[in-house]
């Protein structure tokens, strides 16, 4: 460059330094443009999207890296390899990562580099040799059962189903065909799969099919696509049996009644082995002769069972005789499933068979529970003859069976006997420690009759009433976040630990084990996911501990998550218990640290239990960083589980509706409706452990997944409110919880 006259030398050498560094940019452009579109492509799982002329660095260099890891004797190696081939999605990559599975290999023999394959392959399902391979890990888990005895297993094979189902190609969906009819639990994956990605097409799944299996014609009834009648109904005047019947139950289940008319003519000439599926077509189809065929079902010695399971069915109080006949002929664990059918059959004759009940003590519970949530005024009649009647002036456990009954029939259809108040409030008075105080504390506080704070009244843990704070903690969970919020200084008190020295205890310090009316009182947790007033080092004692109060614990440990903690957290999110897993995912959801992210992430990638990978999906929802979505992503397209999938869905829609979204609508996993109340008698295997079922300790699980802690009363009764639709599951403590005996 020629410098201007005066110009000094030095200042004309600065400029063309710099236009040369400017023109050495405007050249680089191209191929960070096609870098950026590569690694964009990756992102998406496909192929290179290179610009015409650009050089796919990824492509060319990442697979012999890949491959070098695939060949290291370090697993964790092996699984970056198998990922890295994943995200490349070149043939070659593809060819390289079917090589690292071929039988023999160490990929073969590990289950998370198989499951990481799967998910890799997924894209490329349509692919012969990938299609095979998902096929195989389909089959039981490849030519070995390794994976059925990995825990694992379950979801390998799932994926692997999924990404077959996703492909939409032809030989992909048959071989899910295939296996729907050898039936087993690849059958069971396969039909989930395929509910979950439907084929675009029917003739896609039935094929060149000449016959229909009965187990593919059972699928169709259970997918739910009315494209498959006009399949379906040639088959009802076949001359085989079993594939008219068949027939007649899909077509039943999709709400045809071409079904009917053969139905109602084998219930007029009836055939051995024919009465199970008339009565199932019958109550699909809402037929009038239903009920009928039910109770025939439920005099049959052999087919009383799934006569109890249609009668749960559909209710019908024709069916009340047959049930209340069939009940002590019953297996003893199903009579309870056949007391609160009569229950929800409802009507006069239920009322009275129910009150019949309450005479049998195995059954007394049952009975009312049945009454307090049947609809009508004689179930309302029969509880309030609980409360009210000669025997209940002289039976105080009778009496209280039917406090309970008035209260939740008040918590569930708002049809409370009028005399329920007055009664509860009676019992109230009762003395401290009693079973009476604790029903009357249950039902004043749960009914907003009183507070819990007024109903516990002084407590510290030297002096405490704990009976009632046992009933009125479990009360307060009718009331709502308020209410629970208003009990969060008892329970910082009370689980404190107690100091050097402290009679109440045999150990001090964080490691002490919580007081009885300090688990009952946890339920504050469920208000304060951060742990309220609690320390952090109390809080990380109670989760590692176990017990009751673990899984809130560890969830308000989680949000208080630090360089200090960190590695407590790391060894919770990898221990033996789902239930504390799960809920310290639901606590890193509004952790202050954004790496936490990547916690979630690593969670989520080999996390056998479906409830847990809902939680982490949950606790995803909650966060802004960009390494989710490829994790929501993954788990929307490919987790075989609904629930999993749906809750991604919801959060990558958020995305699109409003940033926010995601961490307003999905912190608190409780859904609208939660007015059921779950009814436990604890009743002790001997009768000399009589006193081990008092005041006993345990964790409910509602069907959100979050678990509450809770103590029955004296009598070990427990009555939870405020779940959920769906199944709970309820866990005792292992022995009594210090401090329970006393009043």
């Amino acid at each position: 460059m020629r410098s201007s006259p005066g110009t000094p030398r030095a200042l004309a050498v600065a400029v063309a330094l710099a236009a040369a560094a400017l023109a050495g940019a405007a050249a680089a452009q191209p191929v960070a443009r096609t870098a950026r579109a590569q690694e964009r492509a990756d992102d998406r799982g496909g192929a290179s999207a290179a610009e015409p002329g650009a050089t796919p660095l990824r492509g060319s260099l990442g697979v012999p890296v890949a491959e070098r890891l695939l060949a290291s004797s370090d697993p964790e190696a092996r699984l970056r390899g198998i990922e890295r081939l994943g995200a490349i999605g070149t043939e070659e990559a593809v060819n390289a990562l079917l090589a690292a599975l071929e039988q023999g290999a160490p990929g073969a023999r590990d289950p998370r580099a198989r499951l990481a394959a799967v998910r890799a392959l997924a894209p490329h399902a349509a692919r012969d040799s990938a299609r095979q391979l998902l096929a195989r890990e389909l089959s039981e888990g490849g030519a070995t059962a390794r994976s059925s005895a990995s825990p694992l297993g379950e979801l390998l094979r799932g994926t692997a189903a999924i990404a077959l189902a996703r492909s939409g190609d032809r030989r992909a969906l048959g071989a899910l065909v295939n296996a729907i009819v050898q039936g087993g639990a690849a059958g069971e994956a396969a039909a989930r799969a395929l509910k979950a990605y439907p084929p675009a097409s029917l003739q896609l799944l039935l094929g060149s099919r000449k016959r229909l299996e009965p187990a593919l014609v059972a699928f169709l009834g259970e997918l739910g696509d009315l494209r498959a009648i006009g399949a379906l109904r040639p088959m009802l005047e076949g001359g085989d049996r079993a594939a008219q019947v068949a027939a007649a139950r899909a077509l039943a289940r999709l709400g045809d009644e071409a079904a009917l008319a053969k139905a109602r003519a084998w219930l007029r000439s009836p055939e051995p082995g024919l009465l199970e599926a008339t009565a199932e077509i019958l109550v699909h189809l809402g037929a009038p002769e239903a009920p009928d065929a039910v109770a025939a079902l439920l005099g049959s010695e052999r087919a009383r069972l799934e006569g109890l399971r249609l009668a749960e069915l559909a209710p019908s109080e024709r069916l009340v005789p047959a049930l209340a006949r069939a009940l002590p002929l019953l297996p003893e664990d199903a009579r309870p499933r056949a007391v609160a059918a009569i229950g929800r059959a409802g009507g006069a004759e239920a009322a009275r068979q129910l009150r019949g009940l309450l005479e049998r003590p195995e059954l007394a519970t049952a009975a009312a529970f049945a009454l307090a949530t049947a609809p009508g005024a004689e179930a309302r009649a029969a509880v309030a003859e609980m409360i009210e009647g000669a025997r209940a002036a002289r039976d105080a456990e009778h009496r209280r069976l039917g406090l309970r009954a008035g209260v939740v029939r008040g918590l569930t259809l708002g049809d409370a006997p009028e005399a329920l108040e007055g009664r509860l409030l009676a019992a109230l008075a009762a003395p401290r420690g009693s079973s009476d105080r604790a029903v009357g504390a249950f039902g004043a506080v749960a009914l907003g009759l009183r507070g819990a704070g007024e109903v516990v009244g002084a407590c510290s843990p030297a002096s405490c009433d704990r009976a009632a704070v046992h009933a009125a903690a479990r009360g307060a969970l009718a009331r709502g976040e308020g209410a629970l919020a208003a009990l969060a200084p008892l329970f910082a008190e009370l689980a404190a630990p107690p100091p050097p020295g402290a009679a109440s205890s045999a150990r001090s310090g964080d490691d002490a084990p919580p007081d009885a009316a300090a688990i009952s009182a946890g339920v504050a947790l469920l208000a304060a996911p951060g742990g309220g007033a609690v320390a952090t080092s109390r809080l990380a004692a109670l989760a590692e501990a176990g017990g009751p109060l673990a899984p809130l614990a560890a969830r308000a440990l989680a949000a208080r998550d630090d360089e200090v903690i960190r590695g407590r957290l790391k060894r919770l999110l990898e221990g033996s218990d789902p239930v504390v897993r799960a809920h310290v995912a639901l606590g890193l959801g509004g952790d202050p640290l954004p790496d936490s992210v990547s916690l979630l992430a690593r969670a989520y990638r080999f996390e056998d239990d479906p409830a847990v990978r809902r939680a982490i999906v949950r606790g995803l929802s909650r966060r802004t960083e960009v390494q989710r979505g490829r994790v929501l992503a993954a788990a929307r397209d490919l987790d075989p589980d609904e629930g999993v999938r749906a809750l991604a869905r919801a959060a990558l829609a958020g995305d699109q509706r409003d940033p926010r979204a995601p961490a307003r609508a999905l912190e608190a996993p409780r859904p609208a409706l939660a007015t059921g109340v779950v009814w436990v008698t604890i009743v002790p295997n001997d009768r000399s452990a009589a006193a081990s079922a008092a005041s006993r300790s345990a964790r409910l699980v509602r069907p959100d997944g979050v678990a509450v802690p809770v103590v029955a009363d004296p009598d070990g009764v427990l009555l939870v409110p405020a779940v959920p639709p769906g199944v709970s599951s309820v866990l005792l403590a292992p022995a009594a919880p210090p401090g329970d005996a006393g009043p």
